[in-house]
């Protein structure tokens, strides 16, 4: 991988500024511009985030970054020998209806993967869905879906004909309060009030995600994941709540 590759890009929602004069955030990104792709994105998950109706099918160039650093599919999905993979969100557009510019965001370009549909729509979505559903909680979810190369043999392209190199596997990690109701940050827990867990999955129409520790997901991608919570339990991985 090229030294430089990775820069991080920021994106919040427009909501109204909170007292503190902040606001919330919509997610976070380690964008590769080499290859024209996230390697992860970061978001937050609460009732918050799918309130209200918002809505948007359109897709559209990432404005904090250049037209040639990014893989521009806003008029059709990426293109392989006369096949096509999906345009596969990071962060699903289901995950933001709380305004129309959250909803927006997720349809950056940068948010995009060149994804097997089989897989995009079937049991990557099914994780999608319980990031809104049976995961979510009072407390905030943590969620960190990436994409991970093993290589760049598979190729697919553009629509400006810029080579964008087919992921080998898909993941994602998730962090929370046990309880999921104490009203504390994640970085004030101790490690018995919270779990955490992740999914990996090669990149085919017919893998299954399988469920793993944060650590062992860190071993595979030489990543580091909930570095702000020092007693995130990243070692165990309890399945019933997960599964």
């Amino acid at each position: 991988m090229i030294e430089s590759y990775a820069q991080c890009v920021k994106l919040i929602t427009d909501d109204a500024t909170q007292a503190d004069g902040t606001y919330r955030r919509n997610y976070s990104m380690c964008y590769d511009p080499v290859h024209h792709a996230a390697l992860w994105v970061a978001y937050p998950m609460h009732s918050y985030y799918t309130s209200g109706s918002a809505s948007s099918e359109t897709f559209v160039l990432d404005p904090s970054l250049d037209k040639q650093q990014q893989a521009v599919v806003n008029s059709r999905s990426y293109q392989a020998d006369g096949a096509a993979y999906s345009r596969g969100h990071q962060i699903a557009k289901a995950q933001r209806t709380v305004t129309a510019l959250a909803r927006k965001q997720t349809n950056y370009c940068s948010n995009m993967t060149p994804q097997n549909q089989t897989l995009n729509g079937g049991k990557w979505m099914a994780l999608e869905s319980k990031e809104r559903g049976a995961w979510m909680c009072s407390d905030t979810l943590y969620c960190v879906s990436g994409c991970h190369f093993d290589n760049y043999d598979t190729l697919s392209t553009d629509n400006d004909g810029k080579v964008c190199p087919v992921p080998t596997h898909y993941y994602k990690v998730m962090l929370r309060t046990r309880s999921g109701n104490t009203g504390k940050s994640v970085a004030a827990c101790s490690a018995s009030e919270l779990i955490c867990a992740g999914y990996w999955v090669e990149h085919t129409a017919s893998a299954v995600p399988q469920l793993m520790t944060v650590a062992e997901i860190e071993t595979l991608t030489g990543m580091t994941f909930f570095a702000n919570v020092p007693d995130a339990p990243k070692g165990t991985v309890e399945a019933s709540y997960w599964e």
